[in-house]
């Protein structure tokens, strides 16, 4: 499976080695004609006001809400996949979300602590992370929760985690899933 790394800002690097470590050929996404080459997208951690804006900029918010590719939301990605965070910025608004952005606070309160994903404890990294606020219809379902946070969530061909998995040791586990319960691809 060919999926795609939205490259123009982020945490990319690490992004392309999780999919290899699961099996896949990660494709850096830089335009949106690079689209037509893979089969799932990844919107990896960063800031979300200026990939959100460099996405508008480059024509990716129009050709992606019209588009029915299976995409993973990664921190940043989450803010940008929800319906809103309280603040003007640029979203895709493709998840029936709303997120508080950083709401663990700032760089310097970066953390790690168990994540309860799909029912099994992982690793869960937070760097300014976001959390869900609010879920606005019973098709989002909750797949990962951080003590009481709602940090991962699945709809549809849509997910979204606060946390990020390309940094930890079971962090594949995320991508496995995404393969085989958004894009619906089985080895």
């Amino acid at each position: 499976m060919n999926i795609g790394v939205l490259g123009i800002q982020g945490d990319i690097d690490e992004q392309e080695e999780m999919i290899r470590k699961i099996g896949h050929n990660p494709i850096r996404i830089r335009r949106v004609e690079d689209l037509s080459k893979i089969d799932a997208l990844i919107i990896p951690g960063g800031e979300s006001t200026t990939i959100g804006k460099l996405m508008e900029k480059y024509g990716f918010m129009e050709v992606l809400r019209n588009s029915d590719m299976p995409i993973l939301g990664i921190c940043a990605g989450m803010v940008l996949l929800s319906k809103g965070t309280g603040k003007k910025q640029p979203l895709l608004g493709l998840m029936d979300i709303t997120v508080k952005r950083n709401a663990y606070g700032s760089q310097r309160e970066s953390f790690e602590d168990d994540v309860y994903f799909n029912g099994e404890k992982i690793k869960g990294i937070f760097i300014r992370a976001p959390i869900v606020d609010r879920i606005l219809n019973d098709k989002v379902e909750i797949i990962a929760k951080e003590n009481d946070n709602i940090v991962g969530v699945k709809e549809e061909r849509y997910m979204a985690v606060a946390f990020h998995p390309e940094l930890s040791d079971d962090g594949y586990k995320v991508y496995n899933y995404f393969v085989e319960k958004v894009c619906n691809v089985r080895d």
